[in-house]
């Protein structure tokens, strides 16, 4: 438990927010010049859909979003979202983030730097 709450204050200062919020880290491998950090969308549903009836149908392939360097390395997430079905209005829908800067595949925080 104590190893787990600490890999969670390393990654709340290493992650953007939002990745710390919605997804779990389900991998991390590391080479000579490049991180790569797998994330999984957590399952928890919409608070603003609860009243639905809402299921989890697997997840999107992941896309790649790009970050600060560590340890003059690449860091990249390889982020996958949940795909959900509503099954009171008999839809589809995903949840999105604001966590790249538009037009980009980089974070927020390393495009404005």
């Amino acid at each position: 438990m104590q190893d787990e709450k600490m890999l969670i204050k390393l990654a709340r200062l290493t992650l953007p927010a939002s990745f710390v919020e919605n997804f779990k880290i389900t991998n991390i491998v590391s080479n000579e010049s490049d991180v790569e950090m797998s994330h999984d969308e957590f399952d928890n549903i919409p608070e603003e859909r609860k009243e639905h009836k809402i299921e989890s149908k697997g997840f999107l392939d992941a896309v790649v979003v790009r970050d600060f360097p560590l340890r003059d390395k690449r860091v990249n997430f390889k982020v996958r979202r949940r795909k959900w079905y509503n099954h009171t209005s008999g839809k589809y829908f995903i949840n999105s983030y604001d966590t790249v800067y538009k037009g980009t595949h980089y974070s927020k925080e390393f495009a404005a730097s």
